[in-house]
């Protein structure tokens, strides 16, 4: 029996994937502490696992950003990521505070709590895996940022990441001797979630591609009344947000709306809770707050999105052909990946014209070469490992 500590951020989009994790390590009779948010904490005791609370410093409410983390309000695009890049810092030496408390064979870490970075620096530690439910950043450009459209975080290092590194050393108390976000290639694996085909290849940390994680069912997210309309009588495009960037669903859910009004598909749009501006509905389009991926996904012919890494792994675990806008957190990097691997369309960028996502739309659904190229990396992350042997590379000695 192993001792695994499971270190997570309480966001939803962290969560997702590591509960399942949590619950096998669990069911295969190991033990598992998490260290997480007050938000989170019901949902791993359910499951058995025992709770270890994050400060409130390092603490936050996902539903209320603004409102749970102090100096955020106001702040947007580049001067928002250096504040929150320096506030994952600055919550380093609370996070460890709670992790020290615990002596542990493995920590499974996720690639944003900065504890990461203290703990693979540490000559005597447990193995340290990192969970990889975030796209891995390119390396960091040595010269001038250059042009800041379209250009991917990382390329903007001394600029944005600067007053967090400068930070991090000041905790340590010397030069971390790493970019802070590249902790994770100096940790002893990492279990990526997606599958060789979505990731650049790369050097460092070992990475063990695992596929997609989260479970989305019916028992989670009721089916609404009208779920009987999917029945593919017509092509069913999903719109969504994601979970975080929703705030003002005129960047993407409403222009998507507006766009494909006129066209012969049925729109799926989920809004995790913010509201559509008032007004009639085009005919063609179902709404709802949240809705199971599980059963969704399979019944898609293409999936618009702002570019969240595990809703476009998600919807490629189905075959799901993607068009991805989306300029915020690590979306850029996303994007990105979308068209580099061919499974669709993406743009790194805050929002999109109803013409411009007609159009997206229209291609990705018409050229058969997206779709192909979508169900080659269903095909690869289902011929990945199954859980039973995550659970055996992270315990592993």
């Amino acid at each position: 029996m192993a001792s695994v500590l499971v270190c997570v951020h309480p966001a939803r989009g962290h969560v997702g994937p590591t509960k399942p994790i949590v619950e096998a390590l669990l069911t295969a009779g190991h033990e598992v502490a998490v260290v997480t948010g007050a938000r989170y904490r019901e949902t791993f005791e359910k499951l058995g696992a025992e709770v270890k609370a994050l400060p409130k410093e390092a603490d936050f409410d996902e539903t209320d950003l603004d409102g749970s983390i102090p100096g955020r309000a106001g702040k947007r695009g580049l001067k928002l990521a250096r504040f929150e890049l320096t506030h994952f810092v600055r919550a380093m030496p609370h996070q460890l505070s709670v992790i020290d408390e615990r002596q542990a064979d493995v920590v499974l870490c996720d690639p944003l709590m900065m504890a990461g970075l203290a703990l693979v620096r540490r000559e005597r530690r447990p193995r340290v895996l990192t969970l990889g439910f975030l796209p891995f950043m390119p390396p960091v450009p040595t010269g001038p940022p250059g042009r800041l459209r379209g250009v991917p975080l990382k390329a903007l290092a001394p600029w944005v990441l600067g007053p967090a590194q400068r930070l991090a050393k000041d905790l340590l108390g010397e030069d971390p001797g790493m970019l802070f976000t590249d902790w994770p290639l100096h940790s002893d694996g990492v279990l990526q979630m997606t599958c060789p085909g979505f990731e650049y290849p790369r050097a460092g940390a070992p990475l063990h591609f695992i596929g997609p994680t989260t479970v989305s069912a019916a028992s989670e997210h009721p089916l609404p009344p009208w779920w009987d309309d999917l029945d593919r009588s017509r092509p069913v495009v999903h719109v969504t947000q994601g979970t975080v960037a929703n705030d003002d669903l005129g960047r993407l859910v409403e222009p998507a709306i507006a766009g494909l009004a006129g066209e012969d598909v049925l729109v799926v749009v989920t809004t995790c809770g913010t509201p559509l501006r008032p007004g009639p509905l085009p005919a063609n389009v179902r709404v709802a707050d949240f809705l199971p991926y599980d059963e969704l996904l399979p019944r898609c012919a293409a999936m618009v999105t702002n570019g969240g890494y595990g809703g476009v792994n998600h919807a490629l675990r189905y075959g799901v052909p993607l068009v991805v806008v989306g300029a915020s957190e690590d979306k850029r990097e996303v994007a990105a990946r979308v068209t580099w691997s061919g499974a669709g369309i993406g743009r790194a960028r805050a929002t999109a014209s109803p013409r411009l996502l007609r159009r997206a739309v229209r291609a990705v659904l018409d050229d058969p070469r997206y779709r192909n190229r979508a169900r080659a990396l269903a095909a690869e992350m289902a011929a990945g490992p199954s859980m039973d042997d995550v659970v055996k590379l992270v315990t592993a000695s």
